[in-house]
This record gives C-alpha cells, structure tokens and sequence, in this order.
C-alpha cells in the first residue's frame, strides 16, 4: 500500500530520496540555465507587459494601468512585484532581469510540488511524481501550456508553486480541523491571487465544494454544531484572504467591479489551443506519460484509503476539466449572445493544473506498473517480498528513466523555440533603438499613438500610455473596441485626412507622440492643429513629437 504518510519512513530512505530529488532538479536546473543565460530580451509579449508593469512601479505609479492613461492596474501584480525587487536589488536592465530570472525563479515550483507529494503521500510517489514532472507530464507543450519547471518567468510557470503549497495547507487544514490552518489558507489563497486567478478560483472552488460536503454530511446526521463550525472556517479563511489579496482587489473589485468590457481576452487560445488546433492538442497529449497516469488514477481510485486526500485530488481533477471545457465554450457564446453567463479567465489556464494532476496520478501508475513488472522479471516467489521493489533499485530505475529521456527533453519547445525567438527578437536592433528611445527621453505619461503591431514590441515595455493596445494585452475593463476604432481613424487621417471627425480624437485621447513605420511617415499628412517634430528616426521607424494646438480642435468628445 502507498502511505499517505511519510513519518514511518527510514531516515536512511528519505535522505536517498532527496538526494535522488535534488539530482533531477539540477539537471532540470542546467538545462533552464543553458536556455536564457546569454539573453537579453524574452520572445513572448507576456514578458514585455511585465516590463511596462516594473517600469510603471519604479517610476512610483503602482496600481496605474501601464499602457493605458487615467486606468488602473487589471494584471495581478506579484510577478512584476518580484521583478521589479530584483532590478532594484542587482540593478540589471529590466529586460535582462525578465529574460533571465525565470531559471532561478521557477525552481521555487518543483521544490513546492515535491513537498507537497512527501506531505500527501510518501518520498517514493514523490520522487515518481517529480519525475513527471520535470520531464515527461510537460511533452512538448510551452510552458503555459503544462505545469513544469520552466526557464521562462510566464505568470502561470511562476505562480504554481503557491497552489501546492495551498494543497498541502488545504489537507492541513481539514485533516486536523484546526482553525489556524485554515487561517494560513485563507492568507495563501489571497497572496496567490496577487499571483494569478486561475489557481485561486480552483482553490476556492476547491474548498467551497468540500465545506457543502462537509455541511450536507453534518445536516444529515443532525450534527448541527458541526455546520456552525464549518460556516465559522469559511469565514475566518476569507478574511485573511480578502487583506491578503487587498493590494490587488481594491482595484479589480474596488475600482472595476470585476465588470469585463473586453470580452475578446478571454476568448484568448494561443497557439496549439487554437479550437483550429484540437486535433493537434490531443495529439500532443496522448503519450505514456498519460496512458501511465490513467492507470494511476484507477489504482487510486480502487485501492487509496485516505478520504480527504481523495476527496482534495479528484475534485482538483473535477474542477479543472470541467472548467477548462466550460471556458473554451462560454465566451464565445457570450459574444454572440446565445447565452449569458459569468466568465472567469481563458481555458488554457485551467488546462495548466489539469496537467499538473496528471504527474501526481503518473506516480501511482507508474509504482504500480513497475512493481508490476519487477515482480514478473525477479519472478513470485521464494519468500514473500521477493518481488518488491528496495529503495535503491526504485531510486536507480527512476533516474535512469531520467537519463534515457533527457536528450528529448532537452529538445523541448521551451528550450529550442522559445529561446530561438528571444535571440531573434534581441536582433531586432531597430524595434530596440525605439524601445531605448522612449524609455530615455520620454515621460511615461505621454499619450503614444502607433500601429497594433507595434502596440506590443516595441511600445508596450516601455510602459508609455497608448491609445490602444493589442486584444489579448489590453485592459479587460476597458472598450478595446472603440480604442481600436479610433486609433484606426487617426492613423488614416495622418495619411488620408480622413474621416474628418478623427481631428478630434487627437485631442480627445492626448496625443503627444506618434510613432510610424518610415512607409507610412512617407504618406503622413501634418494636420493644421498640431505642430509635429521628428524627434528619432532609424532605418525602419520614424518618431514624432505631436503638440497640439490649443485653439485648433476645442470640441471635446
């Protein structure tokens, strides 16, 4: 039987268990550190609107939405808190800081998932689990993709590490029903918020649904002390939570109302999450690694006794498939109006810590296989145990596991492509003049108006304020619509002067600074209300001052 204990284990297993441990994490460790060291800027947008957040907090504007004036932060902030920690403590370029980090950062993750398997289980499921982990529950997904340790400082592989430590204080809290565990819950689940929404919506659903469990069980037996202390757990694990996740939800909640505008973000399905790309997704994830976790799933199932733990995994396993299919269905219905109902973030998100519980069911499914084979090659029987698996043979087939699989993982997208696109987006010397530009010489408050492929790289990390930033980055509480339609009409009227009313957005929305491509400069028409001055220029890009005219376009919007 697998513990849901590690205390009986033998002091001698467990240091050859960490140790074991300790020797995956490093390999997994070089690996990521090969990936970024020599990097200075990360490939996906993600890392640059991390950077605009940084440079919006050490200009002493926390709480400030980055790239839009007058708005306020919708991007949970613990990420670019860190980072922003880290460039003040090593004074390193912030993109330096962003592209390289994640390496160290991220470790925190594995470390959190293996505690969290020894406090559940036991050092053997952990070490398998771990060994999952790492290497094969991930395939080939990117890092946003599959919970793994990750080079990458991508909020989802940075934040993880809260969620198993909200497991493992989940179990404490109702293993042993004492109220300060579920006080450092509540606080855990809040900083985890300040992190990201998807583990803490799991989290929270994770505990509603065991407290009706609990309250339907104590009804039934007409235990009705037992509902009033439950109600009582709920409320003193919500009030930490609400200070803890204060910093944040003052603005989500206090200034925003959790009321979404832009609808389209969460219809965001990056790459093979595209619906155009199920096929490819369900191919990417039917594997061994999955068969074997399937396994593991029915032998927990039939033969794993403690109840919570149970109760904890297979709702954990619950919520997020039934999430992850209620989020790749319900936005789009809502922009269609066929029906209304509450959304929360993309479905990508869920499906991250889906695939996080399938390393801890390949755990048991592998122990199981393993044993199972072991006792057919060693053969049944001259005496009872002749057929179980020691510690050194268990720890010497999983590490050996490791090394056969390596050359693959180290082959995986996160380390080729990933770090192919960053190199080729350090290249990009002329997006990077403008970057260097505009955070030097220009005042984060200016209004910048430029095309949407430039909304990302290079303005977004700069951390100036735009008219309209691309879907996907731009505030959820705010129209991106009618941003995108007027910048849109501004930018034809520099070419066209047309249509006639986009004089007035100028004004309307600030514009200070205009930045083009040199094809488009080649068009621009000055308009009579503003005085415009080429203040950068390179082979690519053209930067403008645009001061406008106090007396030429006083109709305000």
């Amino acid at each position: 039987m697998i513990r849901a204990d590690s205390s009986s284990m033998p002091p001698k297993d467990n240091t050859k268990y960490w140790l074991a441990c300790i020797v995956m994490i490093i390999a997994a460790l070089v690996q990521c550190y090969r990936t970024i060291h020599d990097l200075h800027w990360a490939s996906e947008p993600d890392f640059d609107r991390d950077i605009a957040y940084i440079r919006t907090t050490l200009n002493g504007n926390y709480g400030q939405d980055a790239n839009y004036a007058g708005q306020y932060m919708w991007y949970n902030p613990l990420l670019f808190l860190s980072e922003t920690l880290i460039v003040k403590l090593t004074g390193l370029p912030i993109n330096v800081v962003v592209a390289r980090a994640g390496a160290f950062i991220n470790i925190l993750s594995p470390i959190a998932f293996l505690v969290m398997m020894i406090k559940l289980f036991d050092y053997r499921v952990a070490l398998a689990g771990l060994l999952a982990f790492l290497f094969f529950t991930n395939g080939n997904l990117p890092c946003w993709g599959s919970a793994t340790y990750s080079p990458w400082l991508i909020s989802d592989s940075f934040v993880q590490f809260l969620f198993y430590i909200n497991i493992i204080l989940c179990f404490k809290a109702y293993s042993t029903q004492q109220m300060g565990w579920f006080i450092a819950l509540g606080a855990s689940i809040g900083i985890t918020f300040l992190g990201h929404s998807a583990p803490t919506i799991i989290v929270i659903l994770l505990l509603v649904i065991l407290q009706l469990q609990n309250t339907i069980a104590a009804l039934k037996a007409k235990e009705y002390n037992q509902v009033t202390r439950y109600i009582l757990q709920g409320v003193i694990t919500a009030i930490p939570f609400l200070l803890c996740a204060f910093p944040f939800l003052y603005f989500v909640w206090g200034k925003y109302d959790f009321h979404f505008v832009n609808r389209a973000i969460l219809e965001c399905a990056p790459g093979i999450f595209e619906r155009k790309q199920s096929v490819a997704l369900l191919k990417a994830n039917l594997n061994v690694s999955l068969l074997v976790a399937i396994v593991g799933v029915i032998w927990f199932y039939l033969k794993f006794e403690n109840g919570i733990i149970r109760k904890i995994l297979f709702n954990w396993l619950a919520i997020t498939m039934i999430m992850y299919l209620y989020e790749s269905v319900i936005p789009t219905l809502n922009r269609l109006n066929i029906i209304h109902l509450p959304d929360t973030i993309p479905a990508f998100h869920y499906f991250f810590y889906l695939k996080a519980l399938q390393s801890v069911f390949f755990a048991f499914g592998f122990i199981f296989l393993l044993q199972l084979v072991y006792k057919r090659v060693i053969g049944a029987g001259k005496t009872k145990n002749s057929g179980t698996i020691s510690t050194n043979v268990f720890i010497g087939i999983s590490l050996l596991f490791a090394v056969i699989y390596f050359p693959v993982y180290s082959n995986r997208y996160d380390f080729s492509d990933l770090r192919q696109a960053a190199i080729d987006k350090g290249n990009e010397k002329d997006k990077i003049e403008i970057y260097n530009f505009i955070s030097k010489n220009v005042p984060l408050n200016n209004v910048l108006l430029c095309e949407h492929d430039l909304s990302l790289f290079p303005v977004m990390p700069t951390a100036i304020k735009m008219v309209s930033v691309e879907t996907y980055f731009s505030n959820p509480y705010i129209s991106y619509d009618q941003r995108e339609s007027d910048r849109n009409a501004m930018l034809s009227y520099l070419s066209t002067s047309a249509p006639a009313n986009a004089a007035k957005l100028f004004q309307h929305y600030n514009v200070s600074i205009v930045l083009l491509t040199n094809k488009d400069y080649a068009r621009f028409k000055a308009p009579s209300f503003a005085d415009n001055k080429v203040i950068f220029k390179n082979s690519s890009f053209t930067l403008m001052s645009f001061g406008l005219k106090k007396d030429s376009t006083s109709t305000k919007l």
